[in-house]
């Protein structure tokens, strides 16, 4: 096995890439267009106000502390972290840095830093994805790529939000995942009529029982709407359950598009 097959098979483990990343990030050189020495951070920073993620805070040492992230922690770094830790060098490094001058070490640094999250979602099958405020990381979901793609240019919002849905850090937020799901079953809603009568019908009405069954919709809170079998539920045992009606409403916009796809081809088989 040669050295790009070790690399390539190679497992990465939280802890040692957020050091890397860090030391990347806080790595000091000599900058000629300031005259002293500065690091990707402390150029960034002088900026921080045209970052995505600034929100009310006064620089990104302050924002890493509101996190509880501790760039010279000894103890062991989580997946969370090493996740929260990406997406907030993401947007940092997304910064408009107006007329600073780029030094070639600033480049390279901030492209290795680049390189390095590339690495690291690669290799746990997740990736970057832009939403309205700005880059998060999802889990690879080819069945969105494909449903997002059935959708009209007037449907950008509620492609942001499944786009969102498959987001690492949005585990846990059920109340968020309510959301969008409520969204995308508003939009499946109106084919009510294209499906009856087709094959797809039983999928249709799967996804308007869990949608309506399992506390999705706002008017459909509280212990005392849900079904016997659902009442008793962890929090857990209803994200997976979310998880699947998300599953289940991205199959019914493809199942959509194919619909038209097979009444296309049988007009073309009825022709002469």
């Amino acid at each position: 096995m040669n050295i790009f097959e070790i690399l390539e098979k190679r497992k990465i483990n939280p802890t040692d890439e957020f050091h890397r990343l860090s030391e990347l990030f806080n790595k000091e050189f000599w900058s000629y267009s300031k005259g002293d020495y500065s690091s990707v951070k402390k150029i960034l920073d002088e900026n921080f106000q045209n970052c995505p993620c600034r929100s009310s805070f006064l620089s990104i040492d302050d924002l890493l502390k509101s996190l509880q992230i501790d760039e010279n922690s000894r103890y062991l770094i989580s997946w969370e972290t090493l996740f929260t830790y990406c997406e907030i060098l993401r947007n940092v490094v997304d910064e408009k840095i107006g007329d600073i001058l780029q030094d070639d070490d600033f480049e390279k640094l901030q492209q290795m830093m680049l390189d390095n999250m590339d690495i690291i979602l690669a290799k746990t099958n997740h990736g970057w994805a832009k939403i309205k405020e700005g880059y998060v990381i999802v889990d690879k979901n080819p069945a969105t790529t494909e449903a997002i793609e059935c959708l009209e240019e007037k449907d950008s919002e509620l492609a942001l939000k499944m786009v969102e849905y498959n987001r690492v850090l949005l585990k846990g937020n059920l109340d968020r995942k309510r959301e969008i799901l409520a969204s995308m079953a508003s939009y499946v809603e109106p084919l009510k009529a294209l499906f009856n009568g087709t094959i797809y019908s039983s999928l249709y009405n799967d996804s308007r029982n869990m949608v309506n069954k399992l506390n999705i919709r706002h008017n459909n809170s509280g212990i005392d709407t849900l079904p016997e079998y659902a009442k008793n539920w962890s929090e857990k045992e209803f994200e997976v359950w979310y998880d699947n009606a998300y599953h289940t409403l991205l199959m019914v916009i493809l199942a959509q598009k194919q619909l038209e796809i097979t009444q296309n081809f049988n007009k073309l088989k009825s022709e002469k």
